[in-house]
């Protein structure tokens, strides 16, 4: 496969995962990861990752009248911890075991999402997603879950905006584990600024698909996508070691 076609490719999953971010609160790493972990497995975390900041960062000051400041600090601070678990693992995992990893992380997302009842947002609630968002956040970009699956009852405009500030935080420390850690190399943050512009695109379309995600057609876009993208990527993972 030519570098241009694995670029394309991979630029159409971002666009599509900032999109679904844009308009539900999270999702960059849920569309992205699962494909382009099978086509050029270096990318994954750290491409997401400098892409959903920028990213985070413009649904921040979209949304910025609608931050609960106080309430996210909890999972924010807790991300700090599950970061460093999170980058040692990124650190042992051979390239086979990262691509399981992400796989099962998406479709545990979904069985845990389809099962979950109503939770009541509480600190500790909000710590231990936190921990567990960093582990995965970290090792495989799938970071959204976990905080998700807690707030998902609330106003879908204030889950947005936390969710918003909470990725960009959690993304300046992947960040720096990956700088710290030797992952995070010149010519990976090149190649990983290049799908920037595609990030702004996917934030246009997202904003303006927030009214009609929000009229009950979020959940069965998000299980849809989340349950096919998982799949493909387990198989792909699971063949490639036959």
């Amino acid at each position: 496969m030519s570098e241009l076609l694995i670029w394309s490719i991979s630029a159409l999953m971002v666009l599509a995962g900032c999109w679904l971010q844009s308009a539900l609160g999270f999702g960059l790493a849920i569309v992205a990861a699962p494909i382009i972990v099978l086509i050029k497995p270096e990318w994954v975390p750290v491409m997401l990752t400098v892409v959903a900041l920028p990213l985070s960062a413009m649904n921040v000051w979209q949304l910025r009248h609608h931050i609960q400041l106080r309430m996210m600090a909890v999972p924010i601070v807790a991300r700090v911890p599950g970061t460093v678990i999170g980058v040692w693992l990124l650190m042992t995992l051979n390239v086979q075991w990262l691509q399981i990893s992400v796989a099962t992380a998406v479709l545990m997302a979904v069985v845990i999402s389809f099962w979950g009842r109503k939770f009541e947002v509480t600190r500790g609630r909000l710590a231990w997603a936190g921990l567990v968002s960093g582990v995965m956040g970290s090792t495989t970009a799938v970071g959204g879950p976990p905080l998700a699956l807690v707030m998902q009852h609330g106003e879908p405009y204030r889950i947005r905006a936390n969710l918003s500030l909470y990725f960009m935080c959690s993304c300046l420390l992947s960040l720096a584990g990956y700088s710290v850690g030797g992952i995070l190399n010149s010519e990976l943050l090149w190649q990983s600024l290049s799908f920037v512009p595609i990030s702004v695109l996917g934030l246009m379309l997202g904003t303006r698909s927030r009214g009609y995600i929000d009229g009950g057609r979020f959940r069965p876009i998000l299980m849809w996508l989340c349950g096919v993208a998982g799949t493909v990527a387990l198989v792909g993972a699971i063949w490639g070691g036959i």
